[in-house]
């Protein structure tokens, strides 16, 4: 059976472990499944709630070159769930991710984005940080809202509608999500082409920026002759916040 898996986009404060432990809890519970987490990621409350959840194994994992490099896996899983590094290029993580579930022949199910409100709130410089995983995900979960007024949520979500985006955007309360099987159905929902395979509509010797938009390269993804991307991601702001 084909292993389904997930990618979690996010920043390390946005407690996307305590989301994930919910939603681990909902990926049949008969069978086995694996959580990937960053090596060397800050340790969480969550931890060790997570390993306790029964045929769940942690591996832990590390980006390198827009690779996947991770510890022994001791069994084959019916669901993964990766949680990329909080502060790593959002693009590096999607080539690392896809280029694994290809060498493992894994359905790339659902890929997640969960936006810590408050911190976008005080440090809008990382808009456009948030921007590139948002562009990846099928579903966004907008965490973290209690000291964030409703008209800033509503913005944000204006800021998706008017780039209409089609991924799900979801409010989460207590880091658990309304409905759990609308997160985790395997539907593509992204502004991206990237993971999935498709047909091309036409090939008839059309200039570059003439191709139908399912032969583009993916802007994130695209490089120059330089070996640069075409649209560059600023490194995430990770200033404390008080409290």
């Amino acid at each position: 059976m084909q292993a389904s898996a997930y990618l979690v986009y996010g920043t390390d404060d946005s407690d996307r472990r305590a989301i994930i432990h919910d939603l681990l809890s909902h990926l049949n519970p008969d069978s086995p499944r694996l959580f990937f987490t960053p090596q060397g990621a800050a340790s969480s409350p969550w931890d060790a709630a997570i390993a306790e959840i029964p045929q769940v194994e942690v591996v832990s994992w590390e980006l390198k070159k827009q690779t996947v490099q991770h510890a022994a896996i001791s069994a084959a899983a019916d669901s993964v769930i990766f949680l990329a590094p909080g502060n790593a290029n959002p693009a590096d993580v999607a080539e690392a991710f896809k280029a694994w579930c290809d060498h493992n022949h894994c359905l790339i199910a659902r890929i997640l984005t969960i936006i810590d409100c408050q911190r976008l709130m005080a440090l809008p410089q990382n808009q456009a940080w948030v921007d590139a995983c948002v562009h990846f995900s099928d579903v966004v979960l907008l965490n973290r809202r209690t000291q964030v007024p409703n008209a800033w949520i509503q913005q944000l979500q204006a800021h998706y509608k008017k780039a209409y985006n089609p991924a799900h955007f979801i409010l989460v309360k207590k880091n658990r999500v309304p409905n759990p099987a609308q997160v985790l159905t395997p539907e593509a929902r992204r502004l991206s082409l990237y993971f999935d395979q498709l047909i091309p509509i036409e090939e008839d010797g059309l200039d570059p920026d003439e191709q139908p938009e399912d032969l583009k390269e993916d802007p994130y993804i695209e490089r120059l002759a330089s070996g640069r991307r075409a649209r560059p991601i600023p490194d995430l702001l990770t200033a404390d916040l008080d409290t």
